[in-house]
């Protein structure tokens, strides 16, 4: 797999030395199953660009994460064959994982629409069975199939739930928008989900979601539909009701912050932006700073170590 192309811009505007970085970001451009309003193609360099006209100073860790090592790998080279490209991310990602330099740096993938996540997992999951995955998501995403196509946006964590060792080893926090066909699957199969009301009234649902597993890796997804179209427009499939940037950064600090307290390696991958739907960039711009907060929390969670 090729990866490297920066079309001229990498996060933040500065690449450090992988070796020397905290964190490290790969673009994922890819797109292919879109239903509904297409251009998370485009997500990546915009999400760049935003970062690179934004402040990095991070109030919830009290870090500048200018003074934090990252390095952009630029974008992986992708396909148009669906299953040939997650066959393909899936290898990748699995020699990261496999990699032990890689391991105690925080690994964010910027898509892309959402199927890349499908592809990510299954690589996670080749080199480490103790994973767990949290997705952050407006979506349930497990129909069987959607529009004759059993791998898609709309059917990537039903796919997601058949790769995992174990089910109940998969959360999904903000939903808001299913069919009683998906509800009813991830009820049988015991997945843990929160929606948007129980996320909002309860506390610390993530956090207890990982009590008592013994999750040597786990990965965040964050389809940034979870977020109220007020706050992110520019996104495939927006829907309303949805939660604020400042509930899910709050979640994602103390996800991060645990994490880091287990001594567990951690990737997280930032979805479903659609630049051409976005109004002022302010989608992108919410992006790069959810990918910002999480280095600020890992960087900050893992000064001592």
């Amino acid at each position: 797999m090729s990866v490297g192309g920066h079309t001229g811009c990498v996060f933040g505007g500065v690449s450090s030395r992988l070796d020397e970085a905290k964190a490290f970001i790969v673009g994922v451009p890819f797109e292919a199953t879109t239903t509904y309003k297409l251009g998370t193609r485009y997500a990546p360099l915009s999400i760049r660009r935003a970062a690179a006209n934004i402040e990095f100073f991070s109030l919830r860790a009290g870090i500048d994460v200018e003074h934090v090592k990252i390095h952009d790998m630029g974008d992986i080279d992708v396909v148009a064959d669906t299953e040939l490209m997650m066959s393909i991310l899936g290898d990748y990602v699995e020699s990261i994982v496999q990699d032990t330099s890689l391991r105690r740096k925080l690994a964010v993938f910027l898509g892309g629409e959402h199927t890349i996540t499908y592809g990510i997992v299954k690589g996670i999951v080749k080199a480490e069975q103790n994973t767990c995955i949290i997705v952050f998501d407006a979506h349930l995403d497990m129909r069987e199939e959607y529009m004759g196509i059993s791998l898609s946006h709309a059917t990537v964590l039903r796919r997601i739930s058949e790769v995992l060792p174990s089910p109940h080893n998969l959360l999904v926090y903000g939903v808001r928008a299913f069919t009683l066909e998906e509800l009813n699957y991830a009820r049988s199969r015991g997945i843990k989900i929160v929606d948007v009301l129980a996320a909002r009234r309860t506390e610390n649902t993530v956090t207890r979601f990982l009590e008592g597993k013994e999750c040597s890796h786990i990965h965040v997804s964050i389809d940034v539909d979870v977020f109220d179209p007020a706050y992110a427009p520019g996104v495939g499939n927006p829907e309303p009701e949805g939660l604020s940037p400042s509930h899910v950064l709050e979640v994602l600090h103390e996800l991060i912050k645990l994490v880091a307290g287990r001594n567990s390696s951690i990737s997280i991958d930032v979805v479903e932006v659609s630049p051409p739907n976005d109004c002022n960039d302010i989608t992108s711009i919410l992006a790069a700073k959810l990918v910002v907060e999480s280095i600020a929390a890992w960087a900050g969670s893992t000064a001592l170590r």
